[in-house]
């Protein structure tokens, strides 16, 4: 699956399973970021081929280059399996399962990018929308959908304002010198 359905489903787990900022970690590692293997293979791709065979799926295919890591093959499991006991939870087997079960049946019967993937991505952002919405109508008052896709752009907007903020934490070089 390509990731963004990846990282939807991670995030669909999360918000079911109502999992804390550890648990969610977990899940996002082993179901998300097990992917940025292809950003390293794409480096390679990009080294042999151009800039001008970026786009050019064929040719990416059809390279000898390895695409996928470790980490989506069952082998993996003796790296997941000691890291579930390491977190003292499942939550890292669950999500790494998930994603090798997405990537397994996008190899075996969908296509990379195929009409029923799009309408997983699809399903999935409907899905986050409506949890969401069941999340805030628990206090007592009704929500409208839209309502709860901005509170979902806004939780994420806000998480990566915290990722990112420390960042602007370092002192300006202009501030160094007064």
């Amino acid at each position: 699956m390509i990731a963004i359905v990846h990282l939807l489903v991670v995030l669909a787990l999360c918000k079911v399973f109502k999992l804390d900022r550890t648990e969610a970690f977990a899940a996002l590692l082993f179901g998300f970021l097990i992917d940025l293997d292809h950003v390293f293979a794409m480096a390679d791709f990009l080294g042999q081929r151009g800039m001008s065979g970026a786009l050019d799926y064929q040719a990416a295919m059809a390279s000898d280059l390895e695409w996928k890591s470790m980490f989506h093959s069952p082998v993996a499991a003796i790296i997941i399996g000691p890291a579930c006991m390491g977190f003292r939870m499942a939550v890292p087997a669950l999500a790494w399962v998930l994603h090798l079960a997405l990537d397994w049946l996008q190899t075996e019967y969908l296509g990379v990018l195929s009409s029923v993937e799009a309408g997983l991505l699809l399903a999935l952002i409907v899905a986050l929308v409506c949890l969401e919405r069941y999340d805030l109508d628990n206090d007592g008052e009704r929500h409208t959908y839209w309502e709860a896709a901005r509170s979902l752009m806004h939780q994420g907007g806000k998480e990566l304002v915290r990722l990112f903020g420390p960042l602007r934490a370092f002192p300006r070089l202009r501030d160094t010198f007064s």
